[in-house]
């Protein structure tokens, strides 16, 4: 990639924000977790938007949102939530299932498809004190050019330093071995129901 990426750290507001959840529409159109829930493409973009503008708005509150651009545009973005904010609030937790409720109408059946697998995630997810990407995304033309590698770094540095477990969750299996060149290795593969895709954990151990 010949244009230098710039990478900044703080919440995303108006026109930005905006802009980071298009990324999310178009970075998360092919994935088949979101296509289960979501068949059709206008209602899948749609609510899609909806998530991650609840996400990038509500979460990032109480997590560290770091941005890449290139040539003043968006082309990813990671959201790390610190020690001791997981499990959310009940307010926030509260903010998300309001959004979950108009992301998936007018078809609320599919809320009831998406509930064991998200159940099943959640159960997962470690007491202990830990980083955890909840979100990662780069836009597709960016993608499979390090720009992920730079968004995570500044934050797995910090938990080889302090000595820190991080935690992060995937529904695409090609992601699988993306992660496991920082350090994630795979705890748990969630497939409670049978027709959906399955979704993985993963957890990273501090570099010694």
């Amino acid at each position: 990639m010949t244009t230098a990426t710039v990478v900044s750290e703080g919440s995303l507001k108006g026109d930005q924000l905006e802009e980071a959840v298009q990324v999310a529409v178009r970075a998360f159109d092919d994935d088949a977790f979101f296509g289960y829930l979501f068949p059709g493409e206008a209602q899948r973009h749609r609510s899609v938007a909806i998530l991650h503008r609840t996400v990038l708005r509500h979460v990032a509150s109480v997590g560290t949102t770091r941005t890449a651009f290139i040539d003043g545009k968006i082309a990813g973005v990671a959201l790390w939530v610190p020690p001791g904010k997981w499990p959310y609030s009940p307010m926030l937790q509260l903010r998300q299932l309001f959004s979950s409720v108009a992301a998936f109408a007018p078809n609320l059946g599919s809320l009831n498809r998406a509930r064991p697998i998200m159940h099943a995630v959640v159960q997962a997810h470690p007491k202990r004190t830990q980083w955890y990407l909840q979100l990662l995304m780069v836009d597709p033309p960016f993608q499979r050019h390090g720009i992920g590698g730079m968004l995570q770094a500044p934050t797995l540095a910090t938990c080889d330093t302090e000595g820190i477990f991080a935690w992060v969750e995937t529904q695409k299996e090609e992601n699988l071995p993306y992660y496991r060149r920082f350090g994630f290795e795979v705890v748990a593969e969630h497939r409670p129901v049978p027709d959906a895709p399955a979704m993985w954990s993963l957890g990273r151990e501090p570099a010694a």
